[in-house]
């Protein structure tokens, strides 16, 4: 054999093997990382102004976040792991948007929660609640942003229904007190709020309360700070779905830094925990390097321990939208 043909021969072999490598990859992460949902665990302080809350009394809540679960009406695994993971004892379960992504989804709703958590389950919708997307939308949607939308938001009635007969109270741009815990939750709904709308939403929350928040989209998180939350709890990035070694999230759909795709970020006094999520959209759901996950978070008093497993990221504030 000439040199010449074993050049070629090498050279169609190794094109062979990165399509086999190709072709590997892509099943990984559409058929086996997708579907290896994990629960993680990180501790939280918070700053002692919450001096007369929960927190103080109870040492420490237990707060279990789910967020992006994309449900449709072929997800008993996905729900069959949600269940396992709420069959726990918690002060709180957030869930922040992107429930439903089909409306043969709806079924499961009232099946998420396989025990009521002691403070109550609190949930935000997210864009896919709220829009039902297309190919176009997902593609040159993303060049031509005013087809990023499809033009006629859902009514998303049939989503609250289905969530509160399992439980869950559902927030749009609304707030929920315990006064026996001195606790308030602000739950904030897709795409945002104005800053003047929320120092009026949080006007209900009383001195030296712990002070909560839920949203779906990351935008705009320094007046998230401005408004005095303590802890925030969030999602849509998929925490990147595909990251690389070496170099993380590829993307994250939002204003985010690539860094801040997931996790407990600090933005100015407040902290913000970015959920990686349990689902995607059926037509890019693929995950390389970043598996689906819920998270219960360990929230203490700053007297009470210490940050846990997650570093607490800087956020640097990078301008656009999600």
């Amino acid at each position: 054999m000439s040199k010449q043909q074993n050049y070629k021969l090498y050279l169609g072999l190794a094109g062979l093997s990165l399509a086999a490598l190709g072709l590997g990859l892509f099943y990984y992460g559409t058929r086996v990382e997708t579907r290896r949902y994990r629960l993680e665990r990180l501790a939280v302080q918070t700053k002692s102004d919450t001096t007369g809350s929960a927190i103080v009394s109870h040492q420490s809540l237990k707060i279990l976040h789910i967020s992006d679960l994309h449900l449709s009406g072929s997800d008993d695994e996905k729900v069959d792991f949600i269940r396992s993971i709420t069959d726990q004892d918690y002060d709180l379960v957030l869930l922040t948007g992107d429930v439903f992504e089909f409306l043969d989804g709806l079924k499961y709703g009232p099946k998420l929660l396989a025990r009521q958590p002691r403070l109550g389950a609190y949930a935000v919708f997210g864009n896919h609640d709220y829009y039902d997307y297309s190919i176009y939308n997902k593609t040159l949607g993303r060049i031509f942003r005013q087809h990023r939308h499809p033009p006629v938001r859902n009514n998303v009635e049939p989503h609250r229904i289905a969530l509160e007969a399992g439980g869950f109270k559902v927030l749009v741009n609304q707030s929920h007190y315990i006064a026996s815990e001195n606790l308030f939750i602000a739950g904030i709904d897709y795409p945002g709020i104005k800053e003047a709308a929320l120092e009026t939403l949080m006007q209900g929350a009383p001195a030296g309360a712990l002070k909560l928040g839920l949203f779906h989209l990351p935008r705009q998180l320094e007046m998230l700070s401005r408004a005095g939350l303590h802890l925030a709890f969030g999602g849509h990035t998929h925490g990147g779905q595909v990251r690389l070694p070496g170099l993380g999230a590829i993307i994250t759909d939002s204003e985010l830094p690539r860094e801040n795709a997931s996790g407990m970020l600090q933005v100015g006094r407040t902290k913000i925990h970015i959920s990686r999520g349990l689902g995607a959209d059926p037509r890019s759901n693929i995950r390389l390097f970043c598996p689906p996950a819920a998270t219960v978070i360990e929230l203490s008093h700053e007297r009470a321990g210490v940050l846990g497993s997650d570093a607490v990221q800087s956020f640097a504030s990078v301008k656009g939208q999600g």
